[in-house]
């Protein structure tokens, strides 16, 4: 069996500040023969999931969501670019995902890795659609203002609506979304840029004309320019995945197994806790609960319609298997027919994963190689520990990656070091004025400071009696009060220079407010020029390239 891969948590893991950087652990070579690695291994471990040997759940699975991606993707795109038949030969599949929100170019280099993994190693590329998350704004911060007074301006794409999944949310007010592209190219011109969405919104507009899914609309603008510039991946939501006989199966045998996987979880979330010094019993996830409705698994459940998301709870005896949901039960079977229950579950209602079980199903179920943003990789460490603590194998390695890009806006990107070394200079101002000071008077006071300084060294008492040290006393605090009168004396001279600093730095800190918000990399894609983004995606080709 494959080595335990390198914890995420044992690497410093820091986005990149300099734009057009990306950081990839391991390096993009490794990451493709890792991804043959993990394919090996997976072909021998000695595994089960519904009753099946793992190799053979993984290819069964890998048909299923390969054939389904192809359809939803030609789907959305409404060409035939993606064949499955084709697909369904490839010897490697690479995997990313991310929610359909307007994501920086950070979460967008994730995609380009792995399309250009692919194309390198002749496999596929899927990117899950994470739509079972929940929708936190329906708007797009961006940079307002001038270069040197700048603030974020929130322009909608959408009227608000309550927090709900993402597979949820329809568009409500269609001419704020039509609109939506020209206003942001309006918003941005005022910096001389040509963003990117007004090449891709025309694709959001046309999707959102036949299904009205905020979700799919929002994927389809970025898959269209993904498609202008040659990339492949497939693409499923996460809503599609969950409604497959294989994910189904994988989900029954969490059930199942109720018992141990629940253990299991805890244990390694708490472990979690305890290794990193985590107070907070929320984070990064809470505990699995045991409750009168039985054990709690890392799945939720809604009818559609619903804005939120609830828990679900498993309660079993020898013969039978029941689910619960907000203390109400949504299924009752028997163990054999435990399968079938969940599809007939699933005709009317959502059964969804969780954050850890997401990745859980992704890498041990279909995936060769996995690749997370920063976010997704911390807490991957606890995936791996639910592989080989519940499954008894070990985990295959995953990629991290992630990329910075700034909008190409002047941001004063030496205002920090501006405003520390001003700082220093205003401290080492207050102590020791002389050393930035001229003319007689100046010299004088020096020169008594240093008199004084000597006068102290001369009189240290170490070794001497208590008698002693206190005839001393009174020179000592007569001395420390005319050093004190001398510092003050040479602040005095330097309060010209003073204020001039301190003007300085009030222009610095001015500089470094503006850098904060112009030079941050979280502004979304749509926001750039579409060069700067093609040349993170031509990078990222050359990388994979270059590394073989």
């Amino acid at each position: 069996m494959m080595s335990r891969p390198v914890s995420s948590d044992s690497i410093k893991l820091r986005a990149p500040k300099t734009s057009g950087s990306v950081l990839s652990i391991p390096e993009l070579e490794t990451a493709i023969h890792d991804a043959q690695r993990n394919a090996d291994d997976f072909a021998c471990a000695n595994v089960q999931i519904a009753g099946v040997p793992l190799s053979e759940f993984r290819a069964a699975t890998r048909r299923e969501l390969i054939q389904r991606a192809a359809d939803w993707t030609n789907q959305v795109t409404g060409s035939m670019m993606v064949c499955a038949e084709c697909s369904h030969h490839a010897s490697l599949l690479f995997v990313t995902g991310h929610q359909p929100q307007l994501a920086h170019p950070g979460v967008w280099a994730k995609n380009f890795a792995v399309a250009s993994m692919a194309r390198e190693a002749s496999g596929v590329g899927l990117n899950i659609i994470v739509d079972n998350d929940t929708v936190q704004t329906q708007s797009l911060r961006m940079p307002s203002g001038s270069e040197e007074r700048p603030n974020l301006l929130s322009l909608s794409f959408d009227r608000p609506q309550p927090q709900q999944p993402w597979e949820e949310l329809k568009i409500l007010d269609r001419e704020l979304f039509d609109t939506f592209g020209d206003r942001v190219v309006e918003a941005m011109s005022n910096w001389g840029i040509e963003p990117l969405i007004a090449n891709a919104w025309p694709a959001a507009i046309q999707s959102a004309n036949q299904s009205n899914s905020m979700a799919r609309a929002l994927s389809a603008a970025r898959m269209s320019q993904e498609r202008e510039w040659g990339l492949g991946n497939l693409e499923l939501p996460l809503s599609e995945l969950c409604q497959t006989d294989s994910f189904l199966k994988f989900a029954a045998h969490l059930i199942e197994h109720a018992q141990e996987f629940h253990a299991a979880y805890n244990e390694i979330v708490t472990e979690y806790r305890q290794v990193h010094k985590i107070r907070n019993d929320r984070h990064p996830v809470p505990n699995l609960e045991s409750s009168p409705d039985g054990l709690e698994l890392p799945l939720w459940y809604w009818v559609e319609g619903d804005h939120s998301r609830g828990q679900v709870f498993v309660k079993q005896d020898e013969d039978r298997v029941e689910l619960s949901c907000l203390g109400t039960t949504i299924m009752s079977s028997t163990k054999d027919g435990l399968f079938e229950g969940l599809k007939q579950l699933t005709e009317n209602a959502k059964l969804r994963t969780r954050a850890l079980t997401t990745t859980l199903f992704s890498r041990l179920c279909f995936a060769d190689q996995f690749t997370h943003g920063i976010g997704g990789a911390k807490y991957d460490e606890m995936t791996d520990r639910l592989i080989e603590s519940f499954f008894g194998t070990a985990p295959p390695r995953f990629h991290i990656l992630t990329a910075t890009c700034h909008l190409p806006i002047a941001s004063h990107s030496e205002a920090s070091e501006r405003v520390s070394d001003i700082q220093r200079r205003l401290r080492d101002l207050r102590f020791n004025a002389d050393r930035y000071l001229t003319g007689p008077e100046a010299d004088a006071l020096r020169e008594r400071k240093d008199q004084l300084i000597r006068q102290h060294w001369q009189a240290q008492t170490e070794g001497f009696t208590r008698a002693q040290r206190r005839e001393r006393q009174l020179a000592n605090r007569e001395r420390h009060r005319q050093l004190k009168e001398v510092q003050q004396a040479l602040h005095a001279l330097a309060m010209p220079q003073e204020e001039q600093l301190r003007r300085e730095l009030e222009q610095a800190e001015a500089q470094l407010r503006a850098h904060q918000i112009l030079g941050s990399r979280e502004f979304p894609a749509v926001l750039f020029p579409s060069q700067t983004i093609l040349d993170l995606q031509s990078k990222m080709a050359r990388d994979v390239h270059v590394s073989l």
